[in-house]
């Protein structure tokens, strides 16, 4: 997949983390993406990467954490998937529905990794909403990209975008979503 290149680059912002939902925690969390979508014929593979702790230094970073509004084009987090046939909706076509479904899970990774590295409180968050919108259809077997990003924080909300985009960089789907700390966690 050539359009992972610029991200194993010694040189690049990011690094390698794992998708943390793909590893069974020996409990009955995690079910959908660590054994149901985790399969040779579903989503063989999945490659994960979060913006090096030394990217958030520099003018960006101040004692509250990282100014996501400073630097609105880079990712917070970014993930590689390979689909195959067991996700089709329509014939050799990604359902909508697991686009829908990575979006979410990739944008909660992306608000945890970026919480714990402007060392917020770790109390769980949970989706409150998800937007999605399809661009076009993503066709399968293939490989796809999804970038988030961190928007901003208001009190117990946190609000995050997403994208899928193809090997070309074309899109196929973005997501705006708000990730909320229950009352019971404050």
């Amino acid at each position: 997949m050539p359009f992972v290149h610029p991200y194993l680059k010694v040189s690049s912002p990011y690094q390698i983390v794992p998708f943390i939902t793909r590893y069974d925690k020996g409990d009955l969390s995690d079910m959908f993406f660590n054994k149901t979508i985790n399969t040779c014929d579903t989503i063989p593979r999945v490659l994960a990467f979060m913006r090096k702790p030394v990217s958030l230094q520099g003018p960006a970073y101040d004692n509250e954490g990282l100014d996501p509004l400073k630097y609105p084009d880079e990712p917070h987090f970014v993930a590689f998937f390979q689909l195959e046939a067991g996700v089709n909706g329509f014939i050799n076509t990604a359902h909508g529905g697991l686009l829908a479904s990575l979006l979410d899970e990739t944008l909660g990774i992306c608000v945890e990794t970026y919480r714990m590295l402007a060392s917020e409180e770790l109390a769980s968050l949970l989706t409150g909403e998800l937007q999605v919108t399809y661009r076009s259809p993503v066709p399968i077997p293939s490989a796809i990209m999804i970038t988030s990003w961190v928007r901003r924080k208001e009190g117990r909300k946190w609000f995050l975008e997403a994208r899928v985009l193809d090997k070309n960089g074309l899109l196929k789907a973005e997501a705006k979503c708000v990730y909320i700390m229950p009352r019971s966690a404050i």
